[in-house]
């Protein structure tokens, strides 16, 4: 399981560097996923504020799942049995930060609706001690699940 106090202190200064909870959470599986942090970084870049600060999916959750699909998914055609290995991985994840956090919403997880610009200057503030929290939730979540 990863180090609650470490994984809540790099989603922190990540914030402070101005990346997102997505970026945060699959970049914090580089390693286990045998990829470059930088390419990570890349990929997960439209996801935060909940998809492109749409408020939307949580990016903590879309980070995972990419996470999920770097270390479980399918990429040969007609694969149902992938399909339905990713997707069941999906679910699992999803229920079980739902069950921690309450939502898989961006905008239900921060109380303030990111992607309504009277809001949106709320944000920040709340965004910053919220988010690292999540990301710690989706974190650990994951750390579970990559290890069965």
């Amino acid at each position: 399981m990863a180090d609650k106090m470490t994984v809540e202190t790099a989603a922190y200064r990540m914030f402070e560097q101005n990346f997102d909870c997505s970026q945060i959470v699959l970049s914090h599986f580089a390693d286990e996923l045998d990829a470059e942090e930088e390419d990570l970084l890349k990929v997960a870049s439209a996801f935060g504020g909940g998809i492109s600060g749409m408020g939307r999916t949580c990016g903590c959750v879309t980070g995972a799942l990419m996470a999920l699909g770097m270390k479980y998914g399918f990429s040969e055609e007609k694969d149902d049995v992938g399909k339905k290995r990713i997707g069941a991985l999906a679910h699992q994840f999803m229920d079980k930060f739902t069950e921690r956090c309450g939502s898989t919403l961006c905008r239900e997880l921060l109380g303030v609706d990111v992607s309504n610009p009277d809001e949106a200057s709320k944000a920040f503030d709340v965004i910053r001690t919220r988010c690292p929290g999540f990301a710690t939730a989706a974190c650990d979540i994951l750390d579970e699940m990559l290890e069965d």
